[in-house]
């Protein structure tokens, strides 16, 4: 077990950790002419300032601006950029904030779905989705992220192929699923139940499991109780300010994002909180003044 797995199973025996809000949406809003994880590159000062503030708000965690950076989502952004200098930007970002608050802080590296749902593409073989993942979570790890971050899975098997990669590569690194929810109560967007998402990543022995994004924030705590009756492990809940409206404004305010949040917390299910798509640091700041309030999950 790492040193990181130890202090972070120490402080959730007290503390409900708090993670930052939306990257993407933070840095450039509803924006489909500027790739968010360039900025890291392009401009950084304001990447760090984001960080800056998020800590100051009371995140534990911070996430690398790394969610499009595997090989095959950068192409598909038409980012000319390697992988390896996206991470490296991006966590240099984040450690830079970090160090400058002197606060106990971890920095998540985000692996996101990449292009293909694996199971059903008929364009990507297994071996190429492989090698994507491969090459972002070789610079995850040799630029010092502290845990492997796995959001956004929308099928799980793209979600096992980067867990065996991180396995591999950097054996003892925490892991954190995250999967996105269907309208549908119990079910993973992909039609996957909760109950054997769980039991597939199990196996990976991770930090942490839940959920990020999906319907707004009621969703995810509708399925939070669900989850907990599956599995023993911290739960990890970050769900979106809801779904965008056609110029992509998103309808849940921070206020109402925490009050949802605080009836998981008063029943004993939160572990790690934060926020998706639409959310920022007024959220992570009402989050973690709630937070506060209440014991983690045992």
């Amino acid at each position: 077990m790492s040193s990181v797995t130890e202090r972070i199973r120490t402080i959730l025996e007290r503390h409900i950790i708090v993670k930052d809000a939306a990257i993407g949406t933070t840095l450039v809003g509803s924006r489909r002419d500027v790739v968010a994880d360039m900025l890291s590159i392009d401009d950084p000062e304001r990447v760090e300032a984001m960080y800056e503030a998020s800590i100051q708000a009371g995140a534990m965690i911070i996430t690398s601006n790394t969610f499009l950076s595997d090989p095959l989502m950068l192409a598909a952004c038409g980012v000319e950029r390697s992988t390896d200098e996206v991470v490296a930007a991006a966590v240099a970002a984040a450690r830079r904030a970090r160090e400058r608050s002197a606060k106990e802080v971890f920095i998540a590296g985000s692996i996101g779905p990449s292009t293909r749902n694996i199971s059903l593409a008929i364009d990507l073989t297994e071996e190429e989705l492989r090698a994507s993942y491969r090459t972002l979570i070789e610079a995850l790890d040799r630029e010092g992220v502290d845990i492997f971050l796995i959001e956004s899975i929308t099928d799980v098997r793209n979600a096992e192929i980067a867990a065996e990669l991180c396995r591999e590569i950097a054996p003892s690194k925490p892991i954190i699923f995250s999967a996105v929810l269907s309208k549908i109560g119990g079910l993973l967007i992909s039609g996957r139940s909760v109950e054997k998402y769980v039991e597939d990543v199990a196996k990976f022995e991770p930090l942490a499991i839940g959920f990020n994004c999906s319907h707004g924030v009621k969703n995810i705590v509708d399925n939070i109780e669900l989850l907990a009756r599956y599995t023993s492990l911290p739960t990890y809940v970050a769900p979106s300010a809801g779904m965008p409206d056609g110029k992509g404004r998103y309808p849940e305010t921070a206020k109402k994002h925490t009050e949802t949040l605080r009836t998981a917390a008063e029943r004993g299910l939160l572990s790690i909180v934060g926020g998706c798509c639409g959310t920022t640091v007024d959220y992570t700041r009402s989050v973690a003044q709630m937070a506060r309030h209440y014991k983690p999950r045992k």
